[in-house]
């Protein structure tokens, strides 16, 4: 990878700056690009540390699964986002159990964990971005079981269009029933009820691949 491309794909991140001429060229060597389709498991519960990664295109999401088969997003990734949780073996004693799978086709370049791990050893500021990263990502999973505990089908829906609606800036959000009810970690049936719902009330309409916010003051209202 060439410096400039580097540059321009991590200058927004703090470690970055603070790496010299040596840590950076180990990086830019080892550096792997990897393109995954639409369902494909990124990585999961027995599969290796992949290490952390960037998002160059596409939508990735990282989610919790129960014993039962229940799932928890615990946050979803877009272009120019990296993903530490990829790489938790980078901490000792992180019992994340995660999986991470691809919502639409991605392209990511991924940070190998050992020279990462290397990295850490010498550059503080990097050992302070992956320990701050991973505290914040601790923050997520814990909120993402909080809503599957404590907040209803509902509630979790009308935030998440919201949500998305904010990040599109659009009130179309452009995804299946079946992408949003793995999105909120619910079954497609129980999440076309609740839309056929909101339809009544005025809150959303919906379309072929989508869902159209017709009252942000009506969603808010549920939360």
């Amino acid at each position: 990878m060439e410096r400039a491309e580097s540059d321009l794909l991590f200058g927004k991140f703090s470690f970055w700056n603070n790496l010299n001429e040596t840590e950076k060229r180990l990086l830019e060597q080892q550096i792997s690009w990897k393109v995954y389709q639409e369902g494909q498991l990124v990585t999961g519960n027995g599969s290796e540390c992949l290490g952390p990664f960037l998002v160059k295109y596409g939508t990735v999401r990282v989610y919790l699964v129960s014993g039962d088969g229940k799932e928890a997003t615990v946050c979803r990734l877009h272009e120019g986002e990296l993903c530490m949780l990829s790489g938790s073996c980078l901490l000792p004693d992180i019992p994340f159990d995660l999986q991470i799978d691809v919502e639409t086709e991605s392209g990511v370049y991924i940070l190998p964990t050992g020279a990462v791990r290397k990295i850490m050893s010498a550059n503080i500021y990097m050992e302070n971005f992956v320990y701050k990263t991973m505290n914040e990502s601790l923050s997520d999973i814990i909120a993402a079981v909080q809503k599957i505990l404590f907040a209803s089908l509902e509630q979790r829906l009308a935030e998440f269009l919201l949500n998305e609606a904010a990040r599109c800036h659009s009130d179309q959000i452009i995804m299946t029933q079946e992408q949003i009810a793995r999105a909120i970690g619910s079954a497609r049936e129980a999440v076309s009820r609740t839309l056929k719902q909101m339809v009544q009330e005025g809150s959303v309409q919906l379309f072929r691949g989508g869902v159209k916010i017709m009252s942000r003051q009506k969603l808010y209202h549920k939360l």
